[in-house]
């Protein structure tokens, strides 16, 4: 591990559940604010459940697995520390209550703090929602509040599964420009748009049993992304277009 890593994971096995096998095993890897990473695979490959042992949420596995946040292991983080070192924002939010956005993201916050919670929603396109109810929200709506929650939690990690699921081209490319501008946090997500990664991540980790022999892989965008490791994580091939101006752009064939 590097003494000088704010997130830190050594040989974690990404396990769904207990009696099933790893689907990755001993992943590491080390990230500092500014970086983005991108979690990539197929369906069940193991990213929303890489997601969530790192945030604590389900245990971890491996004979010597280690998370660590900050220089602290993960274990020995109470839940009002670890609530102010990372937040989660799920994939599919679920809304109990017919509260106003705008409540609810007030409600997200360590303390109230009205002008954070407003650009938050002016950053995502959705000031227009501040005052609709959250159960009468499109999912592309609610899943721009759903990320203007994690923003106004004022966490250093951010950790989103599908931050841009169901949303339109132009809101993919808002989304990615937000977390562009966040050089003092560490962004991991989850996307399947290999586009979208392309553009927006740092880092990319591969997860999949097409990968590699430990079911995963982890390098710089750009080394990441290549028609044979492409090939590995999803079983199809890929080619890349390129126009006149440079703009590429990865095609499944």
């Amino acid at each position: 591990m590097s003494h000088d890593a704010w997130l830190q994971i050594d040989g974690l096995d990404v396990v769904a559940a207990p009696h099933l096998p790893p689907l990755a095993r001993c992943v590491t890897l080390d990230l500092r604010p500014g970086d983005r990473l991108g979690l990539m695979g197929r369906n069940g490959a193991g990213k929303s459940t890489l997601l969530r042992q790192i945030a604590g949420l389900l245990p971890l596995a491996g004979r010597s697995a280690q998370v660590q946040l900050q220089g602290h292991p993960l274990h020995s983080l109470g839940p009002e520390r670890l609530a102010a070192l990372r937040t989660l924002m799920p994939s599919q939010p679920r809304d109990r209550f017919n509260l106003s956005v705008l409540a609810l993201l007030e409600l997200a916050q360590p303390r109230v703090d009205a002008p954070s919670a407003q650009d938050a929603l002016r950053h995502l396109d959705a000031w227009a929602l501040r005052d609709r109810d959250v159960l009468a929200l499109s999912a592309g709506e609610r899943q721009r509040v759903a990320l203007a929650q994690a923003l106004v939690q004022g966490c250093p990690l951010l950790l989103l599964d599908e931050p841009v699921a169901f949303q339109d081209p132009g809101h993919q490319r808002l989304v990615g420009a937000l977390l562009e501008t966040l050089t003092d946090r560490i962004v991991v997500f989850c996307a399947h748009d290999v586009n979208w990664v392309a553009r927006h991540a740092t880092h990319v980790l591969g997860l999949g049993l097409q990968a590699d022999d430990h079911g995963w892989f982890v390098a710089p965008c750009d080394l990441a992304l290549q028609p044979e490791r492409l090939h590995r994580l999803y079983d199809c091939h890929w080619t890349q277009l390129q126009d006149a101006s440079g703009h590429r752009a990865w095609i499944a064939l």
